[in-house]
C-alpha cells in the first residue's frame, strides 16, 4: 500500500492598527487550535502596527492506492447516480424554467441519499462541494482538502483517503452543459430559477460555473 502525504498548512495572519499615534491601552487575545487561527482584538485607543507571527497549524488527509475499497466506494456511488440521473433528465426536459429539477437536485436528492443509506450497513454516501447550494452539504476539513486537490492538479479521477477510523472515496463531478441551467452564471439561469434560488438558499455559492469546471463530489465514507 502507498500513502502520500498532504500537507495543508494555515498561512500566518498579520494584524495592522494605525500607527500615528501612542498607545494608551490595547489588549490582544490570541487564539490557535488545529483547525485555525484566531485573532480577537479589543482596542481602547488608536494602537502602533502590532504584528503577531503565530505557529503554524496543521492538518493532513493521507492519500491511498487501495482497490478493494475504492472499487467497494465506487459500486455504491455509481449505484446511487445511476438512480438518480433518469430522474433529474426527465425533469429538466419538462420545466423550461427548471425549477423543478432544482428542486428535485436540491431536496429530493438528500432524500435519496439518505434512503440508500438505510438500505446498507458500513457506508455512508453524501455530496458536498467547494461551492455549495444546500447548507446541509457543506463540507468538512477533509473534504476541503481533498477538493483543493481535485482543483490544484486538474485531475478529476476518484480518489481514497485513511482517515484512520474509516476510508473515504472520494468521487468527483465535473460541470455538464445539463448543470449550467442551475449552476451557470446568473444572467444565463431562467429568472424564475434565480428568484427561487435566492429565496431558498439566500447564501447559495453554487452559481457562475463554466463548462469543464470541478463542480464537486460524492463521498463514500466507509468504516473500517
Amino acid at each position: 500500500m502507498n500513502k502520500q502525504l498532504y500537507t495543508l498548512a494555515l498561512t500566518p495572519i498579520i494584524f495592522i492598527a494605525c500607527a500615528n499615534t501612542e498607545p494608551k491601552q490595547a489588549e490582544i487575545v490570541e487564539k490557535v487550535t488545529t483547525k485555525q487561527v484566531e485573532i480577537t482584538e479589543k482596542i481602547v485607543a488608536k494602537a502602533p502596527t502590532i504584528i503577531i507571527e503565530p505557529k503554524k497549524a496543521q492538518a493532513t488527509v493521507s492519500f491511498i492506492e487501495n482497490k478493494k475499497v475504492l472499487e467497494k466506494g465506487m459500486i455504491h456511488i455509481n449505484t446511487f447516480m445511476g438512480s438518480m440521473q433518469p430522474t433529474l433528465k426527465s425533469l429538466l426536459r419538462e420545466d423550461s424554467t427548471h425549477v423543478t429539477a432544482m428542486g428535485a437536485c436540491s431536496s429530493m436528492a438528500i432524500q435519496m441519499v439518505d434512503d440508500y443509506n438505510r438500505q446498507i450497513t458500513g457506508v455512508k454516501l453524501r455530496r458536498t462541494a467547494l461551492k455549495y447550494r444546500n447548507p446541509k452539504n457543506k463540507p468538512d476539513t477533509a473534504d476541503r482538502m481533498v477538493m483543493d486537490t481535485f482543483v490544484t492538479t486538474n485531475k478529476f479521477k476518484p480518489l481514497v483517503v485513511d482517515l484512520g477510523n474509516e476510508y473515504r472515496v472520494y468521487k468527483p463531478l465535473v460541470t455538464k452543459q445539463s448543470c449550467l441551467l442551475c449552476h451557470g452564471a446568473r444572467n444565463d439561469i431562467s429568472s424564475e430559477l434565480v428568484k427561487m434560488i435566492d429565496r431558498t438558499y439566500p447564501k447559495d455559492k453554487a452559481t457562475g460555473f463554466q463548462l469543464g469546471d470541478f463542480r464537486g463530489v460524492v463521498v463514500a465514507d466507509i468504516k473500517k
